[in-house]
């Protein structure tokens, strides 16, 4: 079995990214979490500088999200084309700018998604983003590819938002 799409990278699907992948981490719910409790602590004591700490810590990270989303998509070469997926027993096959390149199976360590994308990680920092848009109604095959070629264990998709 063989599934093909392209995918055009906008600002939104690379902060949709960034934002799922920016507040997995711990640090990032903390600091949320204490620019709630500045907050709390702005209504009860009605000191200014308790407000700017809440607001900053819980907008900072989304806007920067935002501005290096915008940035990345706006410079890199490699978003300024449409990029063609091919997904298929022996892993996924990436065409952009005249060069190809498989990625093995074996090298997709986790898969996750939100409502409006997919995301097969090949590392740490780095990940397929498939839009759901950009697959249409491929979408169900892709899912069958995932789940048939990566460990259970690392494909964290939910499925209520097909």
């Amino acid at each position: 079995m063989e599934v093909e799409f392209s995918v055009q990278m906008t600002t939104s699907k690379l902060y949709d990214f960034n934002l799922q992948h920016s507040y997995k981490k711990p640090v990032s719910i903390m600091a949320g979490a204490v620019g709630v409790i500045f907050i709390f602590l702005f209504a009860s004591y009605l000191k200014w500088y308790y407000l700017a700490a809440g607001l900053l810590l819980i907008f900072y990270l989304p806007v920067s999200l935002l501005r290096s989303s915008f940035m990345k998509v706006k410079m890199i070469d490699f978003f300024r084309e449409p990029v063609s997926y091919l997904l298929n027993d022996e892993g996924i096959t990436v065409r952009a700018q005249g060069e190809e390149q498989t990625i093995p199976w074996s090298d997709c360590v986790k898969a996750c998604n939100t409502r409006q994308s997919y995301f097969i990680y090949t590392g740490k920092n780095s990940a397929f983003i498939f839009p759901k848009k950009d697959m249409g109604d491929k979408t169900g095959d892709v899912l069958m590819m995932i789940n048939t070629h990566m460990d259970p264990k690392n494909v964290k998709i939910k499925f209520g938002g097909l």
